[in-house]
C-alpha cells in the first residue's frame, strides 16, 4: 500500500521548488511555515501535516531549514535575538524534480574504498558499508540514479522509491545492517521498478538481498 504521505510530501517539495525558481533574489528562495501551510490549504492539506512532512523532508535532505537570526532593542534598552525560521528546497530536492542534470554530483557512496576495519569498509567521503554488503551498496546506489532520471515514474512514485532506497542504504551504512528493514523496503521498491532501464538491475539487487542471512 502506497504511504498517503508522500502525496503530502511532493506537493510541499514541488511547491517549494517552484518557489526557488520565482524568487527574484537569493534570500526569497525559501518561505516561513505559515505561507507553505496556507500554500498547501488548497490541496486539502492540513497544517499538522505539513508541519510533520516538512520535519521529515529536512530530516531526509530534500529540503533545508534557513535560521536567521535577528538582534532587537527593547524600549527598556535590552538587546534581544529572536530567530526567523523559513525552509527552501535542497539541491537534493532539485535534482531529484529536474532529474538528470551536468552538474549533478553522484552520491558519495560511491567512492573507492578507502580502508577496512573489521570487516567493516569505508568508502569515499566516509560512508561505512558492511565489506559483504559493499557491492549490494553500490549498485543500490546506481538504481537511485536510474530512478531518479526515469520517466516511466511520476512523481509521487520517484519520491517513493528513492525514499525506500534511502532506507536501505542507512541500514547498510550500519556495521550490524537490520536485513528485515532492508527486505521490507526493497519489497516496495521491486514493486515499482519495473521499467526496462532497470530490470537487470533490480534483479542483481533482489538476489543480493535474497541471500543475505
Amino acid at each position: 500500500m502506497r504511504n498517503p504521505n508522500d502525496r503530502i510530501r511532493d506537493a510541499i517539495l514541488r511547491h517549494l521548488y517552484d518557489v526557488h525558481q520565482r524568487a527574484r533574489g537569493p534570500r526569497a528562495v525559501a518561505i516561513g511555515i505559515k505561507k507553505l501551510q496556507q500554500a498547501m490549504k488548497v490541496h486539502g492539506i492540513k497544517q499538522s501535516q505539513v508541519n510533520s512532512n516538512v520535519d521529515y523532508l529536512v530530516q531526509k535532505g530534500w529540503v533545508r531549514r534557513v535560521v536567521e537570526e535577528r538582534r532587537y532593542t527593547t524600549p527598556g534598552g535590552t538587546l534581544r535575538s529572536s530567530e526567523k525560521v523559513a525552509y527552501k528546497v535542497s539541491d537534493v530536492g532539485i535534482d531529484r524534480l529536474e532529474s538528470a542534470s551536468t552538474y549533478q554530483r553522484p552520491a558519495a557512496i560511491t567512492g573507492v574504498n578507502i580502508t577496512n576495519i573489521r570487516g567493516v569498509t569505508v568508502v569515499g567521503t566516509g560512508n561505512i558499508v558492511n565489506t559483504e554488503l559493499a557491492d549490494l551498496a553500490r549498485l543500490v546506489t546506481e538504481l537511485e540514479h536510474e530512478v531518479g532520471a526515469a520517466e516511466a515514474l511520476d512523481e509521487t512514485e520517484r519520491l517513493s522509491t528513492l525514499a525506500d532506497l534511502g532506507t536501505i542504504q542507512t541500514q547498510l551504512s550500519k556495521p550490524k545492517p537490520d536485513i528485515g528493514i532492508v527486505r521490507r523496503a526493497w519489497s516496495k521498491v521491486e514493486a515499482i521498478a519495473t521499467f526496462g532501464e532497470v530490470v537487470d538491475l533490480v534483479g542483481r539487487i533482489g538476489a543480493i538481498i535474497s541471500g543475505v542471512g
